[in-house]
């Protein structure tokens, strides 16, 4: 509810200077040697609030940012900077400890949030007044009959009301946090496959790695490229069955070069997923709530990761890596068969999605 009253550029500047007050303090902290396990708990919670407002911020204002008909390839370019911070960020944090020590590293990073707040002050939004102003300064121009129609035929002003009228929105969530809750353990099962099945290096295991994120960057790159013709959910259907399918070679066959192209492909399969589902989001969830719905879809997100983390953990105790692929692998062609079961329901989103905004 934060995030869709606060302006956009004001939500995004407050909570990249939060965070690098917040790391500023951890850096000079540490250069003192005054820093407690307490103390670094509490500040890494007050830093992930902030990127907790932040994340669903930053996407609900991308469609105000770009035209629609570059909506999808901003959604790409949006999940391709996560996924090269997630996987550039801790390459290269590794190698920037090794020459500048933590304190100095954490005070970068402080400087970083710095310079992303100056950066957004300079983004110009298009000015929409509040609901609640446009209601009210339609009431006071006519007695009150305006601002009543207006309210009756606005757009559902609260998630109750979105989730009511769009069901299948809910389900779609439902199966965005599945997607991630079997596919996020191949970050457990890679290192478990390369030293109990390849019985190889560190080095295997990071070209191993290096292989899914790349294929992530492929499938998010040419997400645009590849047309669903009103069929978003159905092409996410195929893209999981793909993913599921790929995964079930590293299950029957044991080799380094199987295991790495099934990645590449598992890769590709859930950026092509994850920017499709996102624009289509962006279309059809109405902007009064679009902060919330992202909001919600980062919390379900966020749940899944330790939770899947610590299920498959659990199961690499219990099965060797090959069978954990084949558990994966059942997981998310289930969660193929749940999108295509919906598939049938996007027409009503996408009659939607075609509506005039003053409806």
């Amino acid at each position: 509810r934060v995030v869709d009253r606060m302006p956009a550029r004001f939500m995004l500047v407050t909570c990249d200077l939060t965070s690098a007050a917040l790391m500023g303090y951890v850096a000079w902290s540490l250069n003192n040697d005054t820093l407690t396990l307490g103390v670094a708990y509490l500040f890494g919670f007050l830093i992930a609030v902030a990127e907790g407002f932040f994340n669903p911020a930053i996407t609900k204002c991308l469609p105000s940012l770009v035209t629609p008909e570059d909506l999808e390839q901003a959604v790409a370019y949006q999940a391709s900077s996560q996924y090269l911070a997630s996987f550039g960020g801790s390459v290269l944090g590794a190698m920037l400890i090794a020459w500048l020590g933590i304190p100095l590293l954490v005070l970068l990073n402080a400087i970083s949030y710095v310079f992303s707040a100056i950066i957004e002050m300079t983004l110009v939004f298009p000015e929409t007044p509040a609901d609640g102003e446009e209601n009210n300064n339609a009431e006071s121009a006519s007695g009150g009959d305006i601002g009543t129609i207006a309210t009756e035929s606005a757009e559902p002003a609260d998630d109750k009301t979105l989730w009511q009228r769009f069901p299948l929105l809910k389900k779609l969530l439902v199966g965005f946090g599945l997607v991630n809750f079997f596919a996020t353990p191949t970050l457990v099962i890679v290192p478990l496959y390369v030293q109990k099945s390849l019985q190889g290096s560190a080095t295997l295991m990071g070209l191993l790695e290096a292989a899914l994120w790349v294929g992530i960057l492929l499938g998010t790159f040419s997400a645009a490229l590849i047309r669903s013709h009103g069929r978003t959910i159905r092409l996410g259907a195929l893209s999981m069955l793909i993913y599921g399918g790929s995964m079930i070679l590293p299950g029957l066959l044991i080799n380094p070069w199987g295991f790495g192209l099934a990645l590449i492909l598992a890769g590709a399969s859930l950026g092509i997923t994850n920017v499709k589902f996102v624009t289509l989001f962006q279309k059809v969830v109405p902007d009064q709530v679009k902060g919330r719905f992202f909001a919600a879809m980062q919390a379900i997100i966020g749940f899944s990761f330790p939770v899947a983390y610590m299920v498959f953990g659990y199961l690499g105790d219990l099965m060797t890596p090959d069978r954990l692929c084949l558990v994966q692998s059942a997981g998310i062609i289930a969660v193929a068969i749940w999108f295509y079961h919906l598939a049938a329901g996007e027409a009503a989103l996408a009659a939607y999605a075609g509506q005039p905004e003053t409806e």
